[in-house]
């Protein structure tokens, strides 16, 4: 005769605390239909306005038999993609998250949500071409969403690493990031969406996927503004005279940071000793130099920084350590430039640079640009250093988002998780736009809006959602939702 193990959550288990100078405190999981996720419903009404899940659908095809569908493709999407933006970002989270009353009501849906068999076949269905499909949709809706064409569109170029602990399909070893990995490829617009998300190779050429990339983007945006200017940072790694090239052909004006190697140190070579006298006339002693304006003695850079940690470390706790270390150290900032012509370049080409010199030494940034009106600063600052937000954005993606979950065996399935992440960021990122909070990052937004405390209540005509009332950012939460 076989014998059945008692579930605990059929027979309910008393929870009993007893703290000092309190009454005994018991809590048992006997509250009803109470979920966490109660700010769910503002993902869907962002969904709405964006039609994202519903035209990513479309893409992808479906050979199931008709009559045994129980879970449509736009329910799955809609389903993995909340789960995401969440913190659900695993699909074995599905096997519990598919009885919670918020997460049917966001997809839609009275009755039990897809498992996660079901959503693991969701995954391996997509295709080459349903993951080209999704590429050109975000460029789509970016601009359904902006409407009317902006005069200057600044665009943002950068890779990450997501490395590999399995044997997936083409995963291959990166010298640069010193591991087996993929190397996605984003190109954010200014305001941090993501038009482009790319999964490749750990030992892809950067350059070439880059250059198909920007053609892509710019075929596609010029059907829909073929009026507006587009702009191009990206930092060092891309800095190739072919990338130059493609640019200048495409009409984009480019900041692309360089490498510092002898030809460039020699044009800034004055603007260095400059600084150093500069430097040296406040009082403070610089490091000796040699050729080309680089420290003669690494040793001394190291007494330097050793003595600035001691600062730091005895700085008074009153002021604040950092705040006093900062107003304690000098340094020097000039920009310069000039021009400059590779052996692999097809032409010569601007060249702006910035010298910043303190009790280290100097530390020199080189930009090059086809952009000819402007002083060196106002680009470097305002056109080149924005391109630093981009790593946040990644940062978003990769530590909340949790983007880097690309564990599917094939590479195709890989490319469509990556979608499902960059889809789920484009959804807070909607939300957080409207409602004007573009500092929040996408966990602080999964705290305050998303994890609230609600009770839900069925009837036979109308569901009635109770949210906590002592939610501590209800009219944060509201101005969202009017917002959307």
């Amino acid at each position: 005769m076989s014998q059945s193990k008692t579930k605990l959550t059929d027979k309910q288990v008393q929870m009993r605390l007893d703290l000092p100078n309190l009454k005994p405190i018991e809590q048992e999981f006997d509250g009803g239909q109470v979920c966490s996720d109660g700010g769910l419903l503002i993902l869907r009404k962002a969904d709405q306005v964006l039609g994202l899940c519903e035209n990513a659908s479309v893409a992808m095809s479906d050979n199931r038999r008709p009559d045994l569908i129980k879970h449509s493709i736009l329910d799955m999407f809609r389903q993995r993609i909340f789960g995401i933006v969440a913190g659900y970002e695993d699909c074995n989270d599905a096997s519990q998250l598919r009885f919670d009353a918020m997460h049917q009501l966001a997809v839609g849906r009275e009755g039990v949500l897809a498992s996660q068999p079901s959503l693991s076949r969701f995954e391996n269905l997509a295709d080459r071409i349903t993951n080209a499909a999704l590429q050109k949709l975000l460029i789509h809706t970016y601009v359904k969403r902006t409407g009317k064409a902006p005069r200057v569109l600044r665009l943002a170029m950068d890779t990450t690493c997501d490395e590999a602990y399995g044997r997936q399909q083409m995963i291959e070893f990166s010298g640069f990031y010193d591991t087996y990995c993929y190397a996605p490829l984003f190109v954010f617009t200014e305001d941090g969406f993501p038009l482009w998300a790319q999964l490749r190779t750990g030992a892809v050429n950067p350059i070439q996927d880059a250059i198909l990339a920007i053609r892509a983007i710019v075929r596609d945006l010029r059907i829909s503004w073929s009026s507006t200017r587009i702009e191009l940072s990206a930092d060092a790694g891309f800095a190739s005279g072919e990338l130059f090239d493609t640019l200048e052909d495409l009409d984009i004006t480019y900041f692309i940071a360089a490498a510092r190697h002898s030809g460039f140190a020699y044009h800034a070579e004055k603007l260095v000793l400059r600084c150093r006298d500069e430097f040296e006339a406040f009082g403070s002693q610089g490091p000796a130099l040699k050729k080309y304006g680089i420290v003669r003695d690494r040793a001394e850079v190291k007494a330097a920084l050793k003595r600035k940690e001691q600062a730091m470390r005895f700085a008074s706790k009153e002021e604040g350590r950092m705040q006093e270390l900062f107003e304690a150290e000098l340094y020097i900032r000039r920009f310069g430039e000039f021009r400059y012509m590779a052996r692999e370049w097809s032409k010569e080409r601007r060249v702006i640079f910035k010298v910043e010199f303190s009790m280290t030494g100097p530390e020199t940034r080189f930009v090059i640009t086809n952009c000819e009106n402007g002083s060196p600063r106002k680009l470097y600052e305002e056109r080149y250093c924005p391109r630093a937000q981009c790593e946040n954005w990644i940062k978003d993606l990769k530590l909340y988002m949790k983007s880097g979950r690309t564990s599917c065996q094939e590479f195709e399935a890989n490319q469509f998780r990556l979608f499902l992440h960059v889809f789920a960021y484009i959804l807070s990122w909607e939300v957080r736009k409207r409602a004007k909070l573009k500092a929040m990052t996408v966990e602080t937004f999964r705290l305050q809006l998303l994890k609230i405390g609600v009770l839900v209540k069925r009837t036979s005509r109308k569901f009635s959602l109770h949210l906590a009332s002592e939610f501590a950012w209800r009219d944060q939460f509201l101005i969202a939702w009017q917002k959307i």
